[in-house]
């Protein structure tokens, strides 16, 4: 996994120093950067039957926009990690659950539509699906739950982006002296994705709240 995360981020790290000539990610300008990258970590939680999760979740990589409208359709490819506490059910356990360690990773492809206006980053919306290699606590090697198990599984999600927008709104407020505090609005998120897992033996939904383009 570890290799897998370094790789991703040498790509995300590639692609973001090709712009780096750019004057601002958020620039409206009248340029078309019709591949931009992506980069971002957050939160997630899913919830299924019987199964709980609760975690950390990060993406990268870089989507192509085609055609020259105003809103345009976009491909992306890329990796996707997390690192998560999966509780499950366990009628050996006094309170019928026990939590264990979950990690998976691989690789992702997203189909979308980008609000396109000058800059690398643009408002997108998108549906993304990945492949994952995952990872569960070594102590099931020793004491095994029923229905918990397996190395690989899937991740599908739709979701949408709006660093763009928030990140011109805060570049325009530390401008202005009167509004200078209002570039607090980049605490908030900027993506939000409805999230479906099968993993670890179980099926979950939920959502992913994270930070970055």
């Amino acid at each position: 996994m570890l290799r897998f995360i370094s790789l991703s981020t040498s790509l995300a790290l590639l692609v973001l120093c090709s712009t780096a000539h750019a004057e601002s990610p958020f620039a409206g300008d009248d340029s078309n950067h019709s591949i931009a990258p992506h980069a971002n970590i957050g939160f997630e939680l899913l919830g299924g039957a019987d199964a709980f999760s609760a975690g950390v979740r990060g993406h990268v990589g870089v989507d192509k926009a085609f055609g020259s409208g105003r809103v345009q359709p976009s491909i992306g490819i890329g990796g996707t990690f997390g690192l998560a506490s999966l509780s499950v059910s366990d009628p050996r356990a006094l309170d019928g659950r026990v939590t264990i360690g979950h990690a998976d990773w691989g690789p992702e492809v997203q189909l979308g539509a980008r609000w396109v206006d000058g800059g690398i980053v643009d408002t997108r919306v998108f549906a993304s699906f990945a492949y994952l290699y995952t990872d569960l606590d070594d102590r099931l090697m020793l004491d095994a739950i029923e229905g918990v198990g397996g190395t690989r599984g899937m991740r599908a999600s739709i979701g949408g982006n709006w660093a763009d927008r928030q990140g011109r709104a805060a570049v325009s407020d530390l401008s202005n002296e009167e509004d200078a505090a209002d570039w607090l609005i980049m605490l908030a998120p900027q993506q939000v994705e409805i999230t479906f897992e099968r993993s670890g033996g179980s099926d979950r939904y939920g959502v992913t709240i994270s930070y970055g383009l």
